[in-house]
């Protein structure tokens, strides 16, 4: 599937990316029963900020 974005929204996809990221891993301290599902997460997000990195 292709989206049509323009670069504002990509920079804004990306930032809430990039935010979410950093709320998991404050996660990750207060949740140490999680911890490996949430740095699963984690990663995840960090690939699509590099694709979507790579294609701008």
């Amino acid at each position: 599937m292709k989206l049509d974005l323009n670069m504002e929204e990509i920079k804004s996809i990306q930032a809430l990316l990039i935010s979410r990221i950093n709320d998991l891993r404050d996660k990750i301290v207060d949740e140490e029963d999680k911890e490996e599902e949430l740095k699963e997460v984690i990663r995840n997000y960090k690939r699509l900020v590099k694709k979507i990195e790579s294609q701008i």
